[in-house]
């Protein structure tokens, strides 16, 4: 009888789960096929038993093993309700077997006793194996699970940062992963087989055999310690190991070896104690003896960095060399004749890497180059030197020493270090820097303190309470006073004379923080009943916050000098006024030739132009009278010039005469505007006139030069199309005449100079209207000389308006009609 099985796998799913994996399926009709002979082959043995229990006349005792059999098989090979339908078939076929030998008998009951017992036995049978496949299941997920979390756990290990390794009772090496292997130096064939205390050396080896005694006795089980390795190369490395021992059957065990490579933590750890060391030594040290820190400072460079030995170079000759100054250690090393040998050598700015960092003020490391090379260190290599930095001693932004370090082997030169050797070469720059500063403030206070005592002006210091501190022998011998008479009775006195002077000067009291330095003159009456001036000079001392702690007042004997001050005074203003002067003359001269030499050119050249076109000939007669007029108006230009400038330096000199009758200011004024018109045709020209104006006193031809004046000043300034008036009233008892235009108008800033000698406004489009500047100066001149006065108003781009005052006659005389115009 063929038996057919359902095979099933099982698999490691994600995260750890075991899952059941059935094979491929087989075809739809072959599998029905497999299942229904399976199904059907329990019924089909109970049909042959039954057959042969009714040939053979077998009875029910006898043909119950194989019914049982039949029952046991199926309900280990087939589910619990086959199994349960097979023991129904085989207990109905039992009994009626029975029935159908000769009804109810001995036998009968019997087979109702063992056909009662198949179905439980297939319930009890199908139960026990349901769970013995459930607990199979369960078996195979461990162990699917246990192979998958074994991979992970290798796979964890070999991925550890950390050296890991198993070894057994004896500490020999059995499995090691790849840190382990990094931090010994050694692949796993040369580790497998060799022992723990095998790696280590020295004072190292007898600790771990130690250990592993220990471990092996079980008196601990886990030791801990930092130990140095020795690796196949030479050289070394700090671990910091653990080794663990785990219990296996009875009582085998084995031992876990953990180890991390703590180098850098060490490195980190000298670092930073080195660093604090440094801040240490320059802390408790005194800032006055700054040089003795310095050797304390290279043996601590070299014993946390490890170095083997530190020179300390300064500038001497001016900056222009540098020397050695200490070294440490200072006698009995290797390095010693290199330390001597450097000592008695200068190295000059970029020179090797000393001088290259003196230059740059970078630190800087490099390997010792060979003897013979260029660069190569004196001495390097009979003193064995390998390698060599040089650290920048830097203070207020300049390098003032430079510390080289030598080694003798090769080494590199971590980033971190450089850090280090940066921060305390900066801060042995500041620390010198503060015990040069504190050795200049002690000399300096001792200086302050004998000027302060020699000193030959009288000095006091007072609080800010206004009480005196102090009073210095030239002081006290001024006043020929003590001190305790002077702070009880002068002091005050003198502290209010003080603060009334500067009340009348406006000036601060003493005791409001002054710091300008002010002086003042007071009174005082000495010891001796004599009278002194006195100037006093208060300066403010202030505390830390800046708030005045103290005032500074310098005294002083002026007496003579205060005799002759107002003399003094008076003499000095004179020169200041006469400075002044001259200061005016010669930029009145520079303006002068200036404007009188463009002046002259300009009416010159053109003279010179037209006389060489006449002189040319080949000219019509309307040319030759167009050429003369414009020959004759530059002449008349230079002609006005000359005039104007004779006509200022008389009245200046006061030797023009002003002969003064009565004059109808209204008809000059007509007669005024009748000429401008003629040669202003671009402008026009208004008047408003006040025919009650009385006869004024003056000269008439100046009176109409200073109207004709005004008049051309305001057709110059004026634009094609402008207007210009003039205008007439009386005003008190004098007449005021106004010229008024619609032209440029005068700039705020010009004003107050329009009438000054040689002055023209020098701003817009009138920068370049042509003019002496002379015009207005004696206009001013001539209306000041009749009792008169002259101002201007304007406004830029609205034009101007200059007014002037004559003198009227007295009322008793006569006047002739006014003139309408």
């Amino acid at each position: 009888m063929a038996r057919l099985f359902l095979l099933r796998t099982f698999q490691p799913a994600r995260g750890g789960e075991v899952t059941e994996v059935a094979p491929a399926p087989r075809a739809p009709l072959a599998a029905w096929n497999m299942g229904l002979v399976r199904k059907a082959t329990p019924f089909v043995a109970l049909l042959l038993i039954f057959a042969l229990q009714s040939v053979v006349g077998v009875g029910t005792v006898l043909a119950f093993p194989l019914y049982l059999a039949v029952i046991l098989v199926s309900a280990l090979r087939s589910a619990r309700a086959l199994s349960m339908a097979a023991a129904g078939v085989a207990a109905i076929a039992l009994l009626g077997q029975s029935f159908l030998s000769g009804g109810l008998s001995t036998d009968t009951v019997a087979a109702l006793l063992l056909a009662a017992v198949l179905p439980v036995v297939a319930f009890a049978i199908a139960e026990v194996n349901r769970k013995a496949q459930t607990r199979a299941r369960e078996v195979r997920q461990e162990s699917i699970a246990n192979a998958a979390s074994e991979e992970r756990l290798r796979s964890i290990v070999e991925a550890a940062t950390v050296g890991l390794a198993i070894a057994d009772a004896d500490g020999r090496f059995t499995l090691a992963n790849g840190s382990f292997e990094l931090i010994h130096g050694r692949g796993r064939e040369e580790l497998y087989g060799t022992t723990l205390a095998d790696l280590m050396a020295g004072a190292d080896q007898a600790a771990v055999l130690q250990a592993i005694s220990q471990l092996r006795e079980g008196s601990v089980t886990r030791w801990e310690e930092e130990l140095t390795q020795p690796r196949p190369d030479g050289t070394a490395v700090p671990v910091a190991i653990a080794i663990s021992r785990i219990p296996g059957q009875g009582s085998d065990f084995t031992l876990l070896v953990q180890e991390s490579d703590v180098s850098a933590r060490q490195r980190i750890d000298s670092l930073r104690d080195g660093l604090v060391a440094i801040q240490e030594l320059m802390v408790n040290a005194s800032v006055s003896d700054a040089e003795l820190v310095i050797p304390d400072l290279l043996a601590a460079l070299c014993r946390y960095l490890e170095w083997d030995a530190a020179i300390y170079w300064v500038p001497e000759a001016g900056r222009e060399v540098l020397r050695s100054r200490l070294a440490w250690p200072p006698d009995g090393d290797r390095l010693q004749v290199l330390i001597e040998r450097k000592g008695m050598a200068s190295i000059s700015p970029g020179r090797g890497l000393v001088g290259r960092v003196w230059r740059s003020g970078v630190v800087m490391a490099d390997q010792v180059p060979a003897a013979g090379k260029p660069d190569a260190s004196v001495g390097a290599e009979a003193a064995g030197a390998g390698s060599e930095a040089a650290v920048p001693v830097v203070a207020g932004g300049a390098v003032i020493a430079v510390i080289e370090l030598l080694s003798r082997r090769q080494r590199p030169i971590p980033q971190d270090e450089v850090a280090l050797l940066t921060t305390a070469g900066l801060e042995l720059g500041q620390f010198i820097r503060r015990s040069t500063i504190e050795r200049a403030l002690r000399r300096s206070e001792a200086d302050h303190r004998a000027i302060y005592e020699r000193s030959p002006i009288g000095i006091a210091r007072v609080s800010s309470e206004g009480e005196l501190v102090e009073a210095n022998p030239s002081l006290l011998q001024m006043l020929e006073l003590d001190l305790d008479t002077m702070r009880g009775t002068t002091w005050p006195d003198l502290l209010r004379a003080y603060d009334q002077a500067a009340a009348r000067q406006r000036l601060a009291p003493l005791l409001a923080g002054i710091t300008e330095g002010d002086s003042l003159q007071v009174r005082a009456a000495t010891g001796g009943g004599n009278w002194l001036w006195l100037q006093l000079t208060a300066t403010s001392i202030p505390d830390s916050s800046g708030k005045p702690e103290h005032v500074l007042v310098m005294v002083e004997d002026v007496t003579a000098v205060r005799e002759t001050s107002d003399k003094l005074a008076e003499a000095l203003e004179a020169q200041r006024s006469a400075n002044a002067n001259l200061e005016r003359l010669d930029r009145t001269k520079t303006e002068f030739l200036s404007i009188t030499s463009h002046e002259f050119r300009t009416a010159l050249t053109g003279i010179q132009g037209f006389s060489e076109l006449i002189r040319d000939g080949d000219l019509d007669q309307e040319e030759v009278r167009s050429y003369g007029g414009y020959i004759f108006n530059d002449a008349d230009r230079v002609n006005r010039l000359i005039s104007d400038m004779l006509d200022l330096d008389r009245m200046e000199s006061g030797r023009m005469a002003i002969r003064t009758g009565d004059v109808d200011i209204n008809d000059v004024l007509a007669e005024a505007v009748a000429r401008a018109r003629t040669s202003a045709a671009n402008v026009e020209f208004k008047t408003d006139l006040d025919p009650a104006i009385p006869i004024v006193t003056g000269d008439r031809d100046r009176l109409t030069q200073i109207v004709s004046n005004l008049l051309s000043n305001a057709v110059k300034y004026s634009p094609e199309g402008g207007t210009v008036t003039i205008s007439s009233q009386i005003e008190g008892g004098f007449a005021l005449v106004s010229v008024s235009d619609t032209g440029l108008g005068i700039p705020p800033d010009e004003i107050g100079h329009v009438f000054e000698r040689f002055r023209r406004v020098r701003s817009g489009a009138a920068e370049f209207i042509p003019g002496t500047g002379l015009g207005l100066t004696i206009v001013k001149q001539i209306v000041e000389m009749h009792g008169g006065r002259i101002w201007v108003e304007s406004a830029v781009g609205h034009g101007s308006s200059f007014h002037f005052t004559i003198p009227l006659v007295a009322v008793s005389q006569t006047r002739p009609e006014p003139r309408h115009v």
